[in-house]
C-alpha cells in the first residue's frame, strides 16, 4: 500500500449538548475538517426520555426556565425551554464552524441521546464528542456516561474531547498487536500523513517480555511519509501510557476499542476504559 493522503474522512457528526464540553469538541471539530475538507452536521438531541437526567437538568436551571416563561403551563414550558437550549447550541456550534470556514449543517431530535447519537453517526465517517456534557453530575458513574455508551455502541470513528485540546502534531499510537490495534494503525497511517504529524507508537511490556509488536507498525509505516518513534513501556500499569504522552507532549491518542467480547459487560478494567477515561489529550477510537 502507498500512501495517497487520502484520509477516509469527508464527513463529520458533532454531538452538542450546549456545554463547554461541547463547544470545544466543535472547535477541534471544526479544525479538524478545515484540514480535510470535510462537512460537519451537528446534532443536539432533548433527552426524552431519561426522566432523571431531564429533572436534574430543570431543576439546575429553574429559576432560568420560570423567568423566561412565566406565564406557560410547566409542560410547555419546560419544552420551549429545552427546544430553545438546542436551538442556541447548534447556532453557537454553526458560528464555530463558519470561523474555520467548514460548511454546518444543523439538526435538533427528541428522544433517546444515545439512540438517535447512534443513528445519525451512520451518516458520518467520525463522531465527534465530548467526553463529559452539560449534566455530568447525574451520570451514574461507571460506564454510564453518553460518551462512554457511543462508544461501545457505534462501529464509526470516535474522538472524544476533553477541556484542553490543541492543534494535533504529534499523535500517540497505543499499540498492542491485536487486531484492533491493527486495524486503527491502517485506519491512521493516511490520516497522519493528511494532518503532517509525528507518531510516537508505544507498547505496555512486562520485564522479559519479548518486544516484537512495534515492528509491524515500523514496517506498516514505511509506506508514508510519517516521522515515526517507537517506545516500549515497561511494566503493567496503564498509567504508564498516560504519563507518556504527557512527557512527549503528544496532542492526541490513538488506539483501537474493546479488545474482548465482555466489554459491553464490564464497568471498568479495559485499557481502553482507562485510557479514555484519563487521557489528558483528545482520543480517537477505531471499531
Amino acid at each position: 500500500m502507498v500512501a495517497n493522503g487520502n484520509s477516509g474522512i469527508s464527513s463529520m457528526l458533532i454531538a452538542t449538548d450546549g456545554s463547554v464540553y461541547a463547544d470545544v469538541a466543535t472547535e477541534c471539530s471544526a479544525w479538524l475538517a478545515s484540514r480535510l475538507g470535510a462537512q460537519i452536521t451537528a446534532l443536539y438531541v432533548i433527552d426524552a426520555l431519561d426522566a432523571r437526567r431531564l429533572a436534574g437538568h430543570f431543576i439546575k436551571h429553574i429559576a432560568e426556565v420560570l423567568e423566561s416563561f412565566p406565564s406557560e403551563g410547566i409542560v410547555e414550558t419546560v419544552r420551549d425551554y429545552y427546544r430553545r437550549q438546542g436551538e442556541e447550541a447548534l447556532t453557537r456550534a454553526a458560528g464555530i464552524c463558519e470561523r474555520h470556514g467548514v460548511e454546518c449543517e444543523t439538526k435538533l431530535q427528541s428522544g433517546n441521546v444515545v439512540k438517535a447519537i447512534a443513528d445519525e453517526s451512520t451518516k458520518a465517517d467520525i463522531l465527534v464528542i465530548g467526553e463529559r456534557g452539560e449534566d455530568e453530575e447525574f451520570e451514574t458513574g461507571f460506564i454510564g456516561s453518553v460518551s462512554e455508551k457511543l462508544v461501545r455502541k457505534i462501529n464509526r470513528l470516535v474522538l472524544l474531547t476533553g477541556l484542553e485540546v490543541r492543534e494535533f502534531r504529534r499523535a500517540l499510537l497505543a499499540y498492542d498487536g491485536s487486531e484492533g490495534a491493527r486495524e486503527a494503525m491502517k485506519m491512521f497511517a493516511p490520516l497522519a500523513t493528511r494532518l503532517g504529524l509525528e507518531v510516537d507508537a508505544v507498547q505496555m511490556v512486562e520485564e522479559g517480555e519479548p518486544t516484537t509488536a512495534l515492528r509491524e507498525v515500523i514496517s506498516y509505516f514505511k509506506e508514508y511519509p510519517v516521522h515515526l518513534s517507537t517506545h516500549y513501556l515497561v511494566g503493567d500499569s496503564h498509567s504508564l501510557i498516560i504519563d507518556h504522552a504527557k512527557e512527549s507532549r503528544c496532542d492526541l491518542m490513538v488506539m483501537g476499542a474493546y479488545d474482548n467480547s465482555m466489554a459491553d459487560s464490564l464497568a471498568l478494567g479495559t485499557t481502553t476504559d482507562y485510557l479514555i477515561r484519563n487521557s489528558p489529550v483528545p482520543v480517537l477510537v477505531h471499531h
